[in-house]
């Protein structure tokens, strides 16, 4: 097996180096996405370590999340922009560019079909139900791995020490009060905030807190709280109570989860 990633990694990387051209804004755009998908291979990694995986499923997991945004470099690459919205789904794009650069060389074919899946649904807002169990697995720790990174990143960017980047923050206006009712209001009701509800960073903000509920792993709900991410995330809201009972209602999502996900076992 670890051969067989040694090889995906290398593939990956080598399809990756000739969008790492033109100006320095589009190199570190490119860079930050290439490194985002090393650090959601670890985010997967960590969060798979404690299960007793078949090798298999062990394989599924981490080569899905290396390859999860392959679409994102060819997106960047025809549209400038990471904003599905204004461009195409990264993630259908993803499955495309895996086939046409046979990322995903080396594979049993098995596997090789729950990769595509995986990133295929890797960014819908909700999976579908009864998917084959392990598409299922693999797709949800994608998810949470891809969320961790994603927050981390995103965090920086919030500060507002920090230049303003149109496309990591999706052309989305900066402001330090506005925000979009809708958006706040699904996450005061425990829900996941739609993404095309976002009008403003703030609202981005709050995409980013809803993301909470959605954990799957209690490794990825550790993460997120001993990394610090979600403190420091409320300290980039807005001030006012109904930002703070937001806030309250993510960490009780952390500390006390209703949702739990079980390894497959393979037959």
């Amino acid at each position: 097996m670890k051969k067989v990633l040694e090889r995906i990694q290398s593939e990956f990387e080598a399809f990756v180096e000739p969008f790492e051209t033109g100006a320095e804004e589009d190199r570190e755009n490119v860079r930050l996405k290439r490194e985002h998908s090393l650090r959601v291979w670890d985010n997967a990694r960590l969060i798979i370590q404690d299960e007793s995986l078949a090798p298999d499923v062990d394989l599924a997991v981490q080569a899905a999340a290396l390859l999860h945004d392959a679409g994102r470099f060819p997106q960047y690459a025809q549209y400038k922009t990471f904003n599905d919205r204004q461009s195409e789904n990264h993630a259908r794009l993803g499955v495309r560019t895996i086939l046409r650069q046979d990322l995903a060389a080396g594979l049993p074919s098995s596997v090789r079909r729950v990769v595509l899946g995986a990133v295929f649904l890797h960014n819908v807002r909700s999976l579908p139900p009864r998917l084959p169990r392990l598409l299922d697995y693999t797709v949800r720790v994608v998810r949470d791995a891809d969320k961790l990174d994603i927050l981390r990143v995103l965090l920086g960017y919030f500060d507002p020490e920090i230049p303003y980047n149109p496309v990591v923050l999706l052309g989305l206006p900066p402001h330090p009060e506005n925000y979009t009712p809708e958006v706040l209001e699904a996450v005061l009701r425990g829900e996941s905030a739609d993404y095309t509800k976002m009008a403003w960073v703030n609202d981005f903000k709050l995409l980013l807190l809803s993301w909470s509920f959605s954990l799957n792993f209690a490794a990825a709900r550790r993460a997120m709280l001993q990394r610090g991410l979600l403190r420091q995330l409320e300290r980039r809201l807005p001030q006012g109570p109904q930002f703070a009972a937001a806030a309250e209602k993510a960490h009780n999502a952390l500390e006390n989860p209703s949702n739990t996900v079980e390894a497959p076992q393979l037959t």
